[in-house]
């Protein structure tokens, strides 16, 4: 299997967003990009302000890539005290946090808060703490920032993100809303938007940037009758079947619902359940060829009905291939 990302769409969809949103972009690129590869990052970076990813591992390996601040989601504090990089920005959510990456030589630290997702992130109490910190210690956050639960939830959200920062110490570089900044018209959006799904493609307007293909290494005539594949499957017509190198080890699900791969434009439904390596599709009337590509995802659609298949939600079907995949960057 292969996931092809078209660079050239990414920028795009940048430019776009920043055209539309204007205050600082944080490209998310946490879970390896999405699927689409943490690589992307040195690409982007001339167009954005900074980055975000959820682990130390994440911030170590993205260090190593761009020059860019990277700011880390909370959790754990532990991997930053034993390794400092100058570009990555911890998170903490308590003051024995902020004191342990302190000590650890870091001078730029976000603070997450804790508006109602109850997650992540500090309450009315340890930011108090937070803050007493800070001023004996004359000190300021480089960000403070929340995170949405649900868009009904935004003015409610934002209210108690207002409420809960309000002292000085805490209202420099304020980010709440993530990608949802593109859909709410007439809100303070704050001194910076985090974008993640809308950058890589998966909101009106833009372009998705991953195509997810396999090579068809087999066919074969099958008559009406036969099994094709594990289990009881059995062809209801004679039929051309292409056997593709892709099975759920490199993110190809077993569901009940009908799944496609499109060969030449056409839809070619799956037959049979995905094996672990492989699976086969009913190619019947298409001149296609060993060695040619059959696309699990070439436009928006491909990637929205897989979810609907699977009964999740698009990122977790984008960032399902990060197995074997080959990552192509055109």
């Amino acid at each position: 299997m292969q996931t092809v990302v078209d660079l050239s769409r990414l920028r795009q969809n940048i430019r776009r967003i920043r055209a539309s949103v204007r205050n600082e972009f944080c490209a998310v690129v946490k879970s390896n990009a999405y699927g689409h590869g943490i690589a992307v990052a040195r690409y982007i970076e001339p167009l954005v302000d900074c980055f975000l990813v959820a682990t130390a591992d994440e911030a170590f390996e993205l260090a190593a890539l761009v020059k860019k601040p990277i700011l880390t989601l909370g959790g754990e504090i532990y991997p930053y005290t034993r390794v400092y990089s100058p570009q990555i920005i911890p998170t903490v959510c308590d003051v024995s946090g902020l004191d342990a990456v302190l000590k650890s030589g870091y001078n730029r630290f976000s603070v997450a808060v804790n508006t109602g997702m109850n997650r992540l992130g500090a309450g009315e109490q340890k930011l108090n703490d937070i803050v007493c910190y800070c001023k004996q210690n004359n000190i300021v956050p480089w960000s403070v920032y929340s995170h949405l639960y649900a868009m009904s939830a935004a003015p409610e959200q934002a209210q108690e993100f207002e409420r809960l920062t309000a002292d000085e110490v805490l209202r420099a570089k304020r980010h709440l809303y993530c990608s949802c900044s593109l859909d709410l018209n007439g809100f303070d959006l704050y001194d910076m938007s985090r974008f993640g799904i809308a950058m890589y493609g998966y909101h009106s307007g833009l372009d998705i940037c991953m195509r997810v293909r396999a090579k068809i290494v087999g066919l074969s005539y099958v008559a009406r009758g036969n099994h094709v594949g594990y289990g009881e499957y059995t062809l209801d017509h004679d039929a051309l079947i292409a056997t593709v190198r892709c099975g759920y080890a490199d993110g190809l699900r077993r569901t009940d619902k009908q799944l496609y791969f499109n060969v030449r434009g056409v839809k070619c439904p799956l037959v049979g359940m995905p094996c672990m390596d492989l699976c086969m599709i009913d190619v019947t009337g298409i001149a296609c060829r060993k060695g040619e590509f059959a696309y699990l995802i070439s436009k928006k659609e491909d990637t929205e009905y897989l979810a609907k298949c699977y009964g999740t939600i698009v990122y977790e079907v984008l960032t399902g291939f990060n197995g074997r995949a080959e990552r192509i960057y055109m």
